[in-house]
């Protein structure tokens, strides 16, 4: 049996500097930096014949898809957004960059940094989301069961995605901008590619 993959895309820049700024369920929109970005991913995507294209509802990952669909001619049937797939909400952190939440929220960001803080302030649980995106992409994966999947959402749903996927709870890989993760599996899953970004954005 052929093995199969899940090829899993962060989307690009957006209006909202994701690049520097924690967004969660901020619904910002792509720039035209973003864009460009996402169209780079097309080369290393365009051979793929997928089952089924998902993304999370959010408009910077509802479009990267969609950009990536046109590139490579994937069938629009295909294509549905999964709310399993939406990013952390950040509570009162969202739109703000590292150094603003350290001076609003001295305390829990020295948590954070420790690795100590449960959840943003207001927002989604660490654990819950967790829980949220593991069982997203079982049942992903059990509504199909076969063949190429591909998953456009944000930076948290392929970090924690991975960490349940190979079943590694410290995988703390980074995911940039416009990247694309690629695993692959026979008897489990593995990482075949990792964060692939090869348009010029820092992100």
């Amino acid at each position: 049996m052929r093995a199969r993959r899940l090829h899993l895309v962060r989307h690009g820049e957006t209006v909202g500097q994701s690049s520097i700024r924690y967004h969660g369920s901020n619904d910002v929109a792509l720039s035209d930096t973003g864009r460009a970005q996402v169209a780079h991913l097309v080369p290393l995507l365009e051979t793929v014949d997928p089952v089924a294209v998902v993304h999370s509802p959010l408009v910077r990952a509802a479009e990267s898809a969609q950009i990536l669909g046109r590139g490579c001619g994937w069938d629009s049937l295909r294509f549905r957004a999964f709310d399993a797939f939406r990013e952390i909400h950040f509570g009162a952190c969202e739109g703000m960059t590292a150094e603003e939440i350290a001076a609003a929220h001295p305390e829990f960001w020295a948590a954070h940094q420790r690795g100590a803080a449960p959840g943003f302030p207001g927002g989604e649980p660490h654990a819950a989301f967790a829980q949220r995106v593991a069982r997203g992409f079982r049942d992903l994966l059990v509504e199909h069961p076969e063949g190429d999947v591909v998953v456009v959402a944000h930076r948290g749903i392929v970090r924690w995605g991975l960490r349940a996927l190979l079943d590694d709870p410290h995988c703390d890989h980074g995911v940039r901008l416009a990247s694309l993760t690629v695993l692959r599996h026979e008897d489990r899953w593995a990482i075949e590619h990792l964060d692939l970004a090869p348009h010029a954005g820092t992100g």
